[in-house]
């Protein structure tokens, strides 16, 4: 069970509107009216016009007051195949109620226990909704103006882990399989034949194993470096439709898998070295015997030559909290100082006389820089650490393949990324004389 919620601008509102009610399909396959509320919509004709059902709801926001960047949402609600195959309209028109009824009253907790992310109220919304069976997977597209029927923007903070939460619930009312638990499955068979391909390798070999996993049918992403190091990858495999043709692709980062990340490829090499004990003595001992050669050769010698030294990070580096929402506590992680430089010069502390809304509603320069350190981390595969900190020296190598340039580009484009999701609910007041 599937529920998937995102916020969309008017532009994209009124081209999922349109693909909704009327994408091209076959006659047998075209898209079925199942129900709305609020709108201009005949009980046998079924809607009106797609243009027509998206003016009325853009009426509604333009009366409302409120100036929202993104008011629409897009739901998709798709149940299991193996459920739905045979549903009647009734079964259809079931599911879409449960579906909002939880929508409506799930809200997401952070970790004290204070809600981050409010509950939407679709059931007293402009809403549309209609039946996609041009996939192996039966779906509804629900599409909802975010400004409902007593003038209240709902809120759209997590609204897509809300989504997760409501179809977890929806499940367990219902006996059926959650989202959750397929992908586990998935995520165990890729970590089993990893650790079998790993097992069958005499040598380790990175390339090797990348090539070993593609020969059991999975897609390999590896991210490589300006230097050629792969620096991560991610893992999944292609889903195909019934016809032969390619439906979507199911990708997982490799610290999303295994036991204590033991798929990473900072820990892949010792994963292999588990699996082999007796090579890696062997090589141990080969290895202390040549020491031993070594060093004999070197009794006489004045001086010992020293280890190579240890690598030392290019970027200067320093533990800064990073907030995936500005409302969350937040965690550590290690950023660039030039990166973060550039985020904070790029934000601005929020002028209060400039909106509307509450003083707490406003968030803090701080807040949003946390956010922007989030959004960078995020768009550089480097995810912040619960345990506080962030790493050390070590981690900071991980930055030596991008050059200031593009880590302040990457940084510039955080920070407006974050002033945009942090102001999205503000509503600003006009400025000039009123006439």
């Amino acid at each position: 069970m599937i529920i998937k919620v995102n916020t969309i601008s008017s532009s994209h509102g009124h081209n999922a509107i349109e693909y909704a009610m009327n994408k091209k399909m076959s006659d047998k396959e075209k898209p079925e009216f199942l129900a709305s509320a609020h709108l201009p919509v005949g009980d046998i004709l079924g809607p009106v016009d797609s243009t027509c059902i998206w003016e009325s709801m853009k009426r509604r926001q333009a009366n409302s007051g409120h100036k929202i960047k993104d008011g629409f949402f897009r739901i998709e609600i798709c149940p299991p195949m193996e459920e739905c195959r045979n549903w009647s309209m009734k079964n259809w028109e079931k599911l879409l109620q449960d579906s909002i009824r939880h929508l409506d009253s799930t809200d997401f907790l952070g970790k004290s226990g204070n809600v981050i992310g409010k509950h939407t109220d679709i059931a007293h919304s402009q809403w549309i909704a209609t039946i996609h069976r041009d996939t192996d997977n039966y779906h509804i597209h629900l599409i909802a103006n975010r400004i409902n029927e007593n003038n209240e923007v709902q809120d759209d903070t997590r609204c897509r882990n809300r989504g997760v939460l409501a179809a977890n619930k929806l499940a367990e009312e219902r006996g059926w399989i959650k989202a959750q638990d397929r992908q586990d499955k998935r995520k165990v068979k890729i970590h089993a034949d990893a650790i079998d391909v790993l097992r069958h390798m005499e040598k380790y070999s990175l390339e090797e194993y990348f090539k070993g996993m593609q020969a059991r049918g999975w897609k390999i992403d590896a991210k490589y470096d300006n230097s050629g190091i792969c620096r991560g990858y991610s893992i999944g495999q292609n889903l195909y439709k019934a016809n032969g043709r390619l439906s979507s692709t199911i990708m997982y980062q490799s610290s999303k898998l295994g036991f204590g990340r033991d798929l990473m490829v900072s820990r892949l090499e010792g994963t292999w070295k588990k699996l082999h004990p007796v090579q890696v003595k062997a090589s141990e001992k080969n290895n202390m015997q040549d020491n031993c050669t070594l060093n004999s050769l070197r009794e006489n010698r004045d001086s010992v030559t020293s280890m190579e030294p240890k690598p030392i990070p290019k970027c200067e580096c320093s533990a800064h909290t990073a907030k995936e929402t500005w409302r969350d506590e937040g965690t550590s992680v290690r950023i660039p100082d030039v990166a973060f430089d550039t985020i904070s010069n790029n934000i601005q502390s929020l002028e209060r006389l400039d909106y509307w809304d509450k003083d707490e509603d406003i968030p803090s320069q701080a807040a949003m820089v946390a956010v922007a350190v989030f959004e960078f981390c995020t768009a550089a595969n480097v995810y912040p650490s619960s345990s506080g900190g962030g790493g050390g020296s070590d981690n900071d190598l991980r930055w030596d393949g991008k050059t200031e340039d593009e880590l302040q580009q990457m940084a510039a484009a955080a920070a407006h990324k974050a002033i945009g999701r942090c102001t999205s609910h503000l509503t600003k007041r006009k400025r000039g004389l009123g006439r």
